[in-house]
């Protein structure tokens, strides 16, 4: 039900954007706008001094059942990702989220790690609205920049989840809004292809305003963060 009704925001957002391009016109506000895992022990051998007694009939005993020997499990290491120059960059424990994260919504680590690049230089930024309150433009927060304010669409309250099982969605926790921003491009993705220059403009602009103009809107800001994001993902492997 949650994800059709994301799919029927998404496609009465572009739908106003088409039908009101003045829409379209109102441009980024810096952070995502809505798309709107041998042998037992021996059989004879000495007792204890204890023997088979001399007169003990002839018959052939039953085999004794083997004991089965447990054998220590061992964990397999966690896969080894050969994500380029590029990935030194990126601190582990966002590493280990956009790769899970992608893996667990169908979409390429990359873009997310740029989109998470491009937002908050994966959290380290001490700009507003990374770690409390918001942006600079008053409606995007946390780490993947995500709107939560009805101006531009509340895209954390369509998304929000609670990815590290803390029993809080928090658009300031990486996990959650790593697994959020996932789960949006996945949704942008399926409106805009899977080219990642779109994908990008999508999750900065809008897809409504990707489509109003049939690729990366002339956004000033726009065009900047889709050039750096494609630059960054140039620089790791898929």
């Amino acid at each position: 039900m949650a994800f059709r009704l994301r799919r029927l925001g998404l496609i009465l957002l572009a739908l106003a954007v088409l039908a009101f391009p003045a829409v379209a016109e109102a441009g980024p506000t810096g952070g995502a706008v809505a798309p709107s895992f041998p042998s037992g022990p021996p059989a004879g051998g000495p007792t204890g001094g204890v023997s088979v007694p001399v007169a003990a009939p002839a018959t052939t005993p039953p085999p004794k059942k083997k004991k089965k020997k447990h054998r220590k499990k061992h964990h397999k290491p966690p896969t080894q990702h050969n994500d380029g120059p590029g990935a030194s960059d990126i601190p582990s424990n966002y590493l280990s989220l956009y790769h899970a994260a992608a893996q667990a919504h169908g979409v390429d680590w990359r873009v997310l790690a740029a989109i998470g690049k491009n937002e908050s230089d994966h959290g380290r930024t001490t700009l507003p609205g990374v770690s409390s309150g918001v942006n600079y433009a008053g409606c995007c927060a946390g780490p993947m920049q995500m709107c939560i304010k009805a101006s531009c669409g509340s895209v954390w309250q369509a998304y929000a989840v609670d990815a590290n099982g803390d029993g809080t969605a928090s658009v300031y926790d990486p996990a959650d809004a790593i697994y959020a921003a996932a789960t949006l491009v996945h949704d942008l993705q399926s409106m805009l292809g899977s080219h990642a220059d779109l994908l990008l403009a999508g999750y900065n602009a809008g897809p409504g305003n990707v489509i109003h103009y049939g690729g990366v809107p002339p956004f000033a800001e726009t065009k900047a963060y889709v050039k750096n994001g494609l630059a960054y993902i140039a620089n790791l492997n898929p």
